[in-house]
């Protein structure tokens, strides 16, 4: 999904990256009116070129599984976009792209900017300029954050863990089988596959879960999941797929909402300090916790507080 302003530019482009969603209707170029994407979609009006990116699995490539919380397939499909952008507007003649790019994504789409971020300062800078990027409850390290996970007894979102393992087994990052991993029913030839076919919402699909850990999982992956041989490629998919902390250059805006149980807030503790670690300069980087706010009620006020971050980063 492109929103374009009315007008010849340069523009800069501002890239929303979206959040966890199972449901193919929901994806940016299915569902461009919903009230998050229209929100992002305006910022049009103030000079620059958005885009709202379908990750692989959705818009017109949803015949496909999803590769949820695949750092190299995530970060290639949103450049591919940017690159798309830049074509179309050689297409359009009348309206140009500058190389300024600003990033913001909450919760996956806050670890997809963080992942983005990255590649665009590292590997990509001659094509983008990265001016700014704002992310809100995403699970960077994943390492940490499925180790405070698995240290509960009960997780309200048993949806997220049954769609990485999913995506994992399905792209080959892990070598082994649903058995291996999820106790019977859920073990079943085709039942945490069908789970995801794009038609389910994570109301449904948590409800087919069970929300108790060792009713969900067989009992010596939990036990053994941190050391056992059998479960080594889970851990480096974990580590793989985490954002490691480098020295970056421009600012980046980290929020998450301090009652988030989903998503835990300490990750975002860990990854500044990583950050910080890195030898980033004081001031690059601003984190903001938001008290009270679970992982869903700190959406808008991350949005209000990004897009008012952003704008003024780009001096409008």
């Amino acid at each position: 999904l492109v929103c374009i302003p009315m007008s010849t530019g340069p523009f800069p482009l501002l890239s929303f990256q979206n959040g966890t969603n199972t449901l193919h209707i929901n994806a940016p170029t299915k569902s461009p009116t919903d009230s998050l994407f229209v929100m992002i979609e305006a910022i049009a009006a103030t000079g620059f070129i958005v885009t709202l990116p379908d990750y692989l699995g959705f818009g017109a490539s949803s015949t496909m599984f999803h590769p949820y919380m695949h750092k190299a397939s995530t970060v290639k499909s949103v450049v591919d976009m940017f690159r798309a952008v830049k074509e179309l507007m050689v297409h359009l003649k009348n309206i140009s792209l500058s190389k300024d790019t600003y990033l913001m994504g909450y919760s996956q789409g806050g670890w997809s900017t963080l992942a983005l971020k990255y590649e665009l300062e590292n590997n990509l800078s001659q094509e983008f300029t990265l001016k700014a990027a704002s992310c809100g409850a995403g699970p960077y390290d994943l390492t940490h954050v499925s180790n405070v996970i698995f240290s509960r007894p009960v997780y309200d979102m048993p949806y997220f863990l049954a769609y990485i393992m999913n995506s994992w087994i399905l792209s080959s990052e892990i070598n082994l089988t649903y058995t291996d991993i999820f106790s019977a029913p859920y073990s079943g030839q085709g039942y945490i596959q069908e789970l995801f076919n794009g038609t389910h919402d994570s109301g449904y699909i948590n409800g087919k879960l069970n929300k108790t850990l060792n009713q969900l999982f067989k009992n010596n992956f939990l036990d053994s999941l941190a050391t056992a041989p059998r479960y080594k490629t889970i851990r480096d998919a974990l580590s793989n797929n985490s954002i490691k902390a480098w020295k970056t250059t421009s600012p980046l805006l980290l929020v998450h909402g301090m009652n988030d149980t989903y998503v835990t807030p300490t990750v975002m503790t860990k990854i500044q300090q990583d950050f910080v670690s890195a030898g980033v300069a004081p001031g690059v980087i601003e984190a903001l916790p938001v008290p009270g706010l679970g992982h869903h009620e700190a959406v808008v006020p991350w949005g209000v507080k990004s897009l008012h971050w952003i704008l003024k980063k780009a001096g409008i």
